[in-house]
């Protein structure tokens, strides 16, 4: 655990947010591992990945299917805690918080990213978080559409559009989600 939290306190705060995230992600990932836990990022920090950092959060938002472990694990890599949201002091813009689970995608397909630090996050599939944002976008009107059409320009050849309608209507928002794909798939030809 020593030699996670060195990592941590060694992080450069000039690098990329993301990339600060995602190293973070990892280091946590690596701690949890003792206790068969694998935390995967969700929320803001995985449409930050999808879009390539054109979307941004400031924090990380991870979802652990055993929260027993959370305290020792965040207390053991230096993180301090208010109110939930766990922070590291050297860098308060570190902010980690663990929203409770389950996991709303499928745990088999959680993409291992590896990070050039041997570390590897683990992030809620591009198809589950284009359901969580599609969710947002027709039950809150939060801006969340634009995000599901960013994500689905960037990556309309590698989703899984079988598995990704079939959620959709089990969710009850393919009509929202088919409107968010049509303007993708114009967007896409126009860019061609």
């Amino acid at each position: 655990m020593n030699d996670l939290k060195r990592v941590l306190q060694q992080l450069p705060k000039n690098k990329p947010l993301l990339e600060l995230q995602l190293t973070v992600a990892g280091v946590i990932s690596n701690a949890f591992k003792p206790f068969g836990v694998i935390p995967v990022v969700v929320g803001g920090s995985a449409v930050e990945f999808y879009t390539l950092g054109n979307y941004t959060t400031r924090d990380i938002d991870l979802i652990v299917e055993d929260p027993e472990y959370i305290k020792s694990v965040m207390n053991g890599l230096g993180f301090c805690n208010d109110a939930g949201t766990w922070y590291l002091p050297e860098n308060p813009s570190i902010v980690v918080e663990f929203p409770k689970g389950p996991l709303a995608g499928d745990r088999k397909r959680i993409q291992p990213v590896q990070l050039p630090n041997n570390h590897t996050a683990y992030l809620i599939s591009l198809e589950d978080i284009i359901i969580d944002r599609t969710l947002a976008a027709k039950y809150w009107t939060d801006g969340s559409e634009e995000w599901v059409r960013f994500m689905m320009v960037a990556h309309y050849d590698e989703i899984d559009w079988k598995y990704l309608r079939s959620i959709a209507k089990q969710e009850l928002c393919l009509d929202t989600l088919d409107k968010a794909r049509n303007w993708a798939r114009r967007k896409r030809k126009k860019l061609r």
